[in-house]
């Protein structure tokens, strides 16, 4: 019966106080086996990702400008030419 009683009181909702401490014990253990310190890695770990995934996402523009400036460079276009296509590079609808 004891037994019963002790799982029954362990699983009961924690008091306005108990709650309290639970989380001053959750925040305040040892910083490498705390879990709050493993969320925050792992955030940071994501912000990371996110933030390399858009250095190397370079856009359309930017390629067709590097491509139009290299053929203007080596005389393979005039520079009207060049104009027109720089102008319809930036006239185009962005999707």
């Amino acid at each position: 019966m004891n037994v019963v009683m002790m799982m029954l009181q362990t699983a009961a909702p924690p008091a306005r106080g108990d709650w309290l401490d639970s989380v001053l014990t959750f925040l305040d253990s040892p910083a490498p086996y705390s879990p709050l310190s493993e969320y925050l890695l792992v955030l940071f770990v994501l912000w990371l990702m996110a933030r390399r995934h858009d250095r190397k996402k370079e856009t359309f523009e930017g390629q067709a400008q590097e491509v139009l400036d290299e053929k203007l460079r080596d005389g393979e276009i005039s520079k009207e030419t060049y104009d027109k296509y720089r102008q319809d590079l930036i006239l185009r609808p962005k999707r």
